[in-house]
């Protein structure tokens, strides 16, 4: 499969989130069909390990999402805990692009 081409302009949704005790600011764009293909993240700590290992995980996520992984896929493929939560960044991102997906949807079809 090849990588899906994105628009030059496409809508974009900020959010904050706290990992291991950071705050991580992401962006989340998305496709005309309102699926998320494009995260952006980084911290206010600019040049520190978290922040490269979380601008990298969402370009990883990023190109992923682009070559048509789904990101229920992707998150079932990453270490959980017991409970089945996430324990890594890139789950916590695909957890709230698969909520965040499922929302949009059903606005859409209302």
């Amino acid at each position: 499969m090849s990588r899906q081409h994105l628009p030059n302009r496409r809508p974009a949704e900020n959010v904050d989130v706290r990992f291991q005790g950071m705050d991580v600011q992401v962006s989340f764009g998305w496709t005309d069909d309102w699926r998320i293909t494009e995260v952006f993240a980084s911290t206010r700590k600019v040049g520190t390990a978290i922040d490269t290992m979380v601008r990298d995980q969402s370009v990883l996520l990023s190109i992923a999402l682009q070559y048509g992984a789904t990101p229920t896929v992707l998150l079932r493929s990453l270490t959980m805990t017991e409970e089945g939560d996430p324990e890594g960044f890139a789950g916590l991102i695909l957890r709230m692009i698969v909520v965040r997906e499922a929302e949009i949807r059903a606005e859409v079809a209302a």
